[in-house]
């Protein structure tokens, strides 16, 4: 057998040799070009989406400028997230007995629906006001000696009509400070809705809060919130006051003192509350200790229906129905004595889903006086002793954010010592933009 070899010639490069494998190499180069070309292409893409989202590495505070970065739903500067909230509320309203919002003062007091309901004429006026918009600040810092450090501010424009403002070229009017507090390790100082209430249980009217018995009432406080067997217990300090309408007798020598325990599972919210209040007059140099109870719960019904409830009794004074009531009997204050002025008021209201974006609600409202008194000018106040209010609206909600709607109000106020009633209606449409 013969075998034949090829010659091969040593030391020189067999170029040839390399030709059947070029393809190969040059797909393999191209191959890992491609693929370096798609991870550098993905991670710009994932660089564009976290942009987006306000998610990945944040880089480093430097000593002479934070940074910023965009933190749920607020602005995260350094290790402070500062959220900035509020609505625009336009509000147009025609009220019987002549009462057409006089200077824009949307608040809506019971005791000035009463006049328009005596005195009044007896035809409609109509105003509009975009006073009730909101503003606010709220900030949240992480790891405050162990805990959050949360702050809130709050204004509107929403001041009384005798306010600065006028609405003959400007409608200027000042803002108003509403709530501001700090809140740290389950305590809360400042200014904010008094534990005597369950914003929960309030009904929802376009004119918020405004009805006769529901407890709506902001003041400064130092506040302790616990936990407790199926809720929380707050217990606080909150700055005392008496007087009534203008008059501000600013005497006390002791804050009041009040508790809430709250319940909230599957079935609702409930709660209970109690004041504790020292009532004193300097001219009559006496000092009395009295106080009220408040019950409130929010039940849910079918689908998202619900029904609000609260009930209180005792000494409500200027915790009840925006003041209606002096927290004393006037006339015995005049003969140099301090007698608490006892009252209880009930509120009830039904809201209904007519859809995911149309709502309803009812709600009845009344108050009264518990006590014997004698007709005015010698009595306590006006001339009415008892109220009741009835709200009714429609609203509509295409986002969370808007929200149009129609109400209707009607008042009714008995007279002291008499038979008569006075009444008073209102209608009322509201458009609301959050921000």
């Amino acid at each position: 057998m013969t075998t034949t070899r090829l010659p091969v010639t040593v030391g020189r490069p067999a170029a040839w040799t390399l030709i059947p494998v070029l393809p190969a190499l040059l797909l393999g180069a191209q191959s890992a070009s491609a693929q370096e070309s798609e991870l550098q292409e993905l991670r710009e893409r994932i660089e564009t989406l976290e942009s987006r989202l306000g998610t990945g590495t944040a880089p480093e505070p430097q000593a002479d400028s934070n940074y910023l970065l965009k933190d749920g739903r607020g602005i995260r500067i350094g290790d402070t997230t500062v959220t900035i909230g509020g609505f625009i509320k336009a509000d147009v309203l025609a009220g019987s007995n002549g009462n057409g919002w006089k200077n824009g003062y949307s608040v809506g007091l019971a005791r000035t629906f009463a006049k328009a309901a005596r005195d009044g004429e007896s035809d409609w006026k109509t105003g509009f006001s975009a006073r009730e918009s909101r503003i606010s600040i709220g900030t949240k810092t992480s790891d405050v000696a162990g805990h959050d450090l949360k702050t809130y501010v709050e204004m509107d424009f929403n001041q009384g009509a005798s306010a600065d403002g006028n609405e003959v070229v400007s409608n200027s009017y000042a803002p108003r400070l509403r709530q501001a507090y700090g809140a740290w390790n389950n305590w809360l100082f400042g200014q904010t809705y008094t534990t005597f209430t369950d914003l929960a249980a309030m009904p929802e009217i376009l004119d918020q809060g405004k009805q006769a018995a529901f407890i709506f009432l902001r003041q400064p406080m130092v506040r302790y919130t616990m936990a407790a067997p199926g809720g929380k217990l707050m217990l606080a300090l909150e700055n005392p006051e008496d007087g009534f309408g203008s008059e501000s007798y600013d005497d006390q020598s002791y804050p009041d003192l009040v508790a809430r325990y709250q319940i909230r599972n599957e079935l609702g919210m409930y709660s209970v509350a109690g004041v504790v209040r020292n009532i004193e007059d300097d001219a009559a140099d006496e000092t009395v200790t009295t106080g009220a109870v408040s019950l409130s719960a929010r039940i849910p019904t079918v689908g998202r229906d619900d029904v609000r409830l609260q009930y209180s009794y005792g000494d409500l004074g200027r915790y009840m129905g925006l003041f209606s009531y002096p927290d004393v009997d006037r006339a015995a204050l005049a003969a140099g004595d301090v007698e608490p002025l006892k009252t209880f008021g009930a509120t009830a209201a039904y809201r209904h889903f007519w859809s995911p974006n149309w709502r309803s609600s009812l709600s009845v409202s009344h108050t009264e006086i518990v006590d014997d008194l004698t007709a005015p000018p010698a009595g306590t106040l006006s001339y009415f002793d008892a109220s009741t209010s009835v709200h009714v609206n429609l609203l509509w909600s295409p986002h969370k954010k808007l929200t149009l709607g129609v109400e209707y109000a009607h008042w009714n106020f008995a007279e002291i010592a008499g038979d008569g009633n006075e009444q008073y209606q209102q209608v009322m449409a509201s458009g609301k933009f959050v921000f």
